[in-house]
């Protein structure tokens, strides 16, 4: 256990029941292992493991990540030490904020770009060339990335707020047939969680992004499509660095200026 003062001292029972449940809760059920001060939660269905404290009952409480890409992505107060191994450390208030913030490192571990691609790699190894192979390939692919997708975003698209998945499409940024290898086309940088008219729009090249998430417009765009979308009153897309160089590529080859 993690005292105020930095110190590690061995945990009760009874928190150490409560920082399995805000392991076991959200995908991370085996361990636990203790080391350091820190109990260790792996995940079947997740890379890299998480290491949970405690200052005491009441907090503060801590989550050490193993993940650089996580560690980055996770907005939350940083906190020192982190667990041997990790690359970053956060604190958190209440029980329920390390809940949440536990939830949110597995949601980002299971759409990091290496992990879409490792996991089609694993289910294509003995899927061969022929033409109805390859069909396979791009289901399986596309399956894969959807799924990556709805993690990222935490299943609901960013500028609607609409979060009924048979209203969501898994929208490519470079489509899969303009991307030059299955790194790109397994990114989950290189796509965005959009309600069907978002996603109609933003595939045709109606509308696109810049850097700081502002919707910009096509001029071939229609009245009743910009009504259709509430322009005027959208949000900014929540972007980071790893998604401009789609972007990029997607303003200046697809949207119709």
């Amino acid at each position: 256990m993690i005292s105020t003062e930095g110190r590690l001292t061995a945990y009760p029972f009874v928190l150490l029941s409560e920082l399995r449940d805000a392991a076991n809760e959200h995908g991370y059920r085996i361990g636990p292992e203790e080391a350091g001060g820190w109990i260790f939660f792996r995940s079947a269905s997740a890379p890299g493991e998480i290491g949970l404290a405690a200052a005491s009952a009441s907090g503060p409480y801590f989550l050490s990540v193993m993940l650089p890409g996580v560690a980055r992505a996770l907005d939350v107060e940083s906190a020192t030490p982190w667990a041997k191994g990790h690359a970053a450390a956060f604190m958190f208030a209440t029980r329920d904020d390390l809940h949440a913030g536990v939830q949110t490192v597995y949601r980002l571990s299971v759409s990091l770009p290496n992990f879409p691609l490792e996991k089609y790699e694993k289910a294509v190894v003995s899927i061969g060339e022929t033409e109805g192979e390859r069909a396979l390939k791009f289901r399986i692919g596309q399956n894969i990335f959807r799924d990556a997708l709805l993690e990222y975003w935490n299943g609901s698209c960013p500028l609607s707020g609409i979060s009924s998945h048979q209203l969501l499409k898994a929208s490519h940024i470079i489509p899969w047939s303009h991307c030059d290898s299955d790194a790109k086309r397994l990114d989950v940088f290189n796509g965005l969680l959009l309600s069907a008219l978002w996603d109609a729009a933003f595939d045709s090249g109606l509308i696109t992004f810049d850097f700081d998430g502002k919707v910009l417009p096509s001029p071939h765009l229609e009245t009743a499509a910009r009504i259709g979308l509430d322009l005027e009153h959208v949000r900014h897309l929540p972007l980071r660095s790893e998604h401009l160089f789609y972007l990029d590529y997607h303003k200046n080859t697809i949207w119709k200026r």
